[in-house]
């Protein structure tokens, strides 16, 4: 081994033990921060302040570092700290043979962050509702689904709401598949990142098609990126839509009425059922593999019975 190897190790092995240090100081603080919002009444955890932590972090780095790592450091530093002391739980649906939705929840919350697979979309919603668990990760809306999860977050007494989208980061000029995209809803609300999409959902007369709702939502500022309908008819001649809209939406945005109101003579109902920060577009030789150290997802209690 050469003189200048041996010493290069040794200055990574200072440095090693600085950032170690720098770790225990961080975790102290955030210490002091729970303390401080527990006797506040404190909301613990904030996706969008995490996500102005990580935008900055990355428009700060440089080096050979890939800017996916520094995402996926801060994530498990995030979960290994607040999360876990605060005892947040979460709740993952997966559909049947999809794993991806399961290795893009560990990614976020962390491998510290204790996590079960639910057997249907309705229970991991429930357990949120319930208060069994702080989060719950379902899978991105579909059109015509059964059963459409996100009409449930359509009651008007319902504060549960879409805070996240899933996986944290993607890749640059890849084709987008929502079969691979998952949500993250909680009861912690959903509050301005500075670069947000939102979600509105919507149930219309059945006569009202997608273009028209998109024209209707234009035409008063809103910038509508796609749209999710179940086609088939309530008793009272009802179609559901769900519109995801550029920039963070209110629950009290005046637009809102004014769209309703645009539908002279027809019955319409809207409500924001959240939204999620806009994760960082990664180029493809900065977001490397998923690491193998992710455990796969463990059968959910229905499967568990079966065996």
């Amino acid at each position: 081994m050469s003189k200048s190897l041996g010493d290069i190790r040794k200055k990574i092995d200072t440095l090693d033990n600085k950032i170690h240090d720098v770790l225990m100081q961080r975790a102290e603080l955030i210490d002091d921060i729970i303390t401080e919002k527990r006797k506040h009444n404190l909301q613990f955890v904030h996706p969008a302040r995490e996500a102005q932590m990580i935008r900055r972090l990355l428009a700060r780095h440089d080096g050979s570092l890939p800017a996916a790592a520094i995402i996926r450091i801060w994530r498990e530093l995030v979960g290994a700290v607040s999360l876990l002391q605060t005892g947040l739980k979460v709740s993952v649906y997966t559909p049947e043979g999809n794993t991806l939705i399961w290795d893009h929840s560990k990614a976020y919350f962390g491998s510290v962050v204790a996590m079960q697979r639910i057997a249907s979309p309705l229970v991991a919603l429930s357990s949120v509702r319930e208060g069994e668990s702080s989060f719950a990760v379902l899978p991105w809306p579909q059109d015509n689904e059964e059963p459409a999860w996100w009409t449930y977050l359509m009651d008007p007494d319902s504060d549960i709401k879409i805070v996240c989208v899933l996986p944290y980061g993607t890749i640059e000029n890849k084709p987008e598949d929502t079969a691979e995209k998952a949500v993250v809803i909680s009861k912690i609300g959903f509050n301005p990142s500075g670069e947000d999409h939102s979600f509105i959902a919507m149930e219309i007369d059945r006569s009202v098609s997608r273009g028209r709702i998109v024209d209707a939502l234009k035409a008063l500022s809103f910038d509508p990126l796609s749209v999710t309908s179940l086609t088939h008819a309530d008793a009272q001649g009802h179609s559901m839509h769900l519109v995801e809209a550029d920039d963070y939406l209110a629950d009290d945005d005046e637009r809102l009425t004014a769209f309703c109101q645009s539908f002279e003579g027809l019955d319409v109902r809207v409500k924001v059922l959240g939204g999620y920060p806009v994760p960082p577009v990664l180029s493809a030789s900065n977001f490397g593999k998923m690491p193998s150290s992710i455990p796969s997802a463990p059968p959910s209690e229905k499967t568990a019975k079966k065996k």
